[in-house]
């Protein structure tokens, strides 16, 4: 029994009595009379208020949650009495989770079932544990509340972005680029198909020279794109990873981008491998094809954190190079640091170039680039002023940099994508498709 804001209230007036009673002697025995007729209701009502025992609840999750998106939990809460009730109803979800509601207050009518949800919000990965479930109910007369605590617990895991994974899906299987990519293109890919003579508009440096002199008119080979190439994805995991950048940490937006990378390179039948990294390497799967595998590559990185330490680029994407046995498109998901970091990222992708495709990924953050352009108004003040124009040079020198750096990349034959956050992932996956389209591997 927990008593109501009603018994706090009469509790208040039943002792005005004593408290004047120094005035007035008869008031004190007014007061203990008082007292006695409310002891007396509150047994009455809680003779007449249902048992505890008629109220059942049970939590309806999935065991797979998506950062940062919005996952419903639903309860159903079955009155089997014949009363309705006023009910109170609290979920003990996991901490460090944002909820759309903390409680519930409903009138739950007899022989009856109600159904209630509210939706969580995890921005950190990992594995998360659900309590009990605490339900209350007014008395009949409002005097107290009697509650049930009902033994639920429960255990989830928190993934990467799985619905947007499961939308990918989607247009993948519907696309019609997916058809495309299975059908042979003329001038297109690498892997040699057939001859066929020559028609006005295609490429001249695929003409056959001996099959032209032998037919004695032109011809040209075809080409069919290759269908198991092989895909590596690497992640940077180390300090300039930990920051948040968009309401989660710049790691987690790379993860959610390198599995709907791999996604889609698995339904393309590609071979795809996935490593992360820092100092040293802290997982590697290596390259294998078939979309189960999508679910090993899950598994393996619900719980993976970044760490506070400086990435070794230029050891680990040797390292991992190495473990390749062909030519690979290498995909790098970081972000670019410091001056100095900058050079040993440089100098890491630039030793790849020789055998494998690089392909470098960076997070755009926009705010540094509002703040590059941000103009004060005339208005402001003179302290403001100077802390913009600071602000300004900052943000513009880090922008500049960072522009540097891309452009050498590029220049020594580094593929790069330099996107925000929410539209990394489906920038890097046309990027992909682009690269198969094209044929550059």
């Amino acid at each position: 029994m927990i008593a109501s804001n009603r018994l706090y209230l009469i509790l208040v007036l039943a002792l005005i009595p004593y408290a004047l009673s120094g005035l007035w002697q008869p008031l004190e025995y007014i007061g203990t009379g008082m007292n006695l007729l409310l002891l007396i209701a509150l047994v009455i009502d809680y003779r007449k208020t249902p048992s505890s025992k008629f109220l059942e609840a049970e939590r309806h999750v999935q065991d797979r949650l998506s950062i940062g998106r919005e996952n419903e939990v639903v309860i159903k809460i079955t009155n089997t009495g014949s009363e309705a009730l006023k009910v109170r109803l609290v979920d003990d979800s996991p901490e460090g989770m944002n909820r759309s509601a903390d409680k519930f207050e409903f009138e739950l009518p007899g022989n009856s079932v109600s159904t209630l949800s509210y939706e969580l919000t995890p921005y950190k990965r990992g594995l998360y544990d659900f309590g009990n479930i605490t339900v209350r109910f007014l008395s009949k007369s409002g005097l107290f509340w009697r509650q049930r605590v009902i033994k639920c617990p429960e255990k989830i895991k928190v993934f990467s972005d799985l619905k947007k994974l499961h939308e990918l899906s989607i247009k993948l299987a519907h696309s019609t680029e997916l058809g495309e990519l299975h059908q042979r293109k003329r001038g297109q890919g690498t892997d040699f198909a057939s001859l066929r003579e020559y028609t006005i508009g295609d490429d001249t440096k695929a003409i056959d020279w001996k099959a032209t002199a032998r037919r004695d008119r032109p011809v040209v080979r075809t080409y069919e794109i290759e269908q198991e190439q092989r895909l590596l994805i690497l992640l940077d995991a180390g300090r300039m990873m930990c920051s948040d950048l968009e309401g989660l940490k710049r790691f987690d937006h790379a993860l959610n981008s390198a599995l709907c990378l791999a996604l889609t390179g698995l339904t393309h039948n590609d071979q795809v491998g996935l490593g992360i990294f820092a100092d040293k390497p802290l997982l590697y799967l290596p390259p294998k094809r078939g979309k189960s595998y999508m679910k090993k590559l899950l598994e393996s990185t619900f719980d993976v954190e970044p760490r506070m330490v400086e990435p070794d680029y230029v050891g680990m994407l040797s390292y991992f190079a190495a473990a390749q046995k062909g030519r690979a498109l290498i995909v790098v998901l970081t972000d670019l640091t410091d001056p100095i970091g900058s050079h040993y990222l440089l100098s890491g992708l630039a030793s790849l170039s020789g055998k494998h495709l690089p392909f470098c990924v960076t997070l755009k953050d926009r705010q540094i680039t509002q703040v590059a352009n941000l103009r004060h108004g005339e208005e402001a003040k003179k302290e403001e002023i100077v802390n913009s124009i600071y602000r300004r040079a900052v943000a513009t020198d880090l922008l500049s940099q960072r522009e540097l750096a891309l452009s050498v990349l590029q220049r020594r034959g580094c593929l790069i994508l330099d996107a925000p956050p929410q539209e990394l992932s489906d920038k890097l996956v046309d990027a992909y498709l682009d690269v198969k389209t094209r044929g550059r591997l």
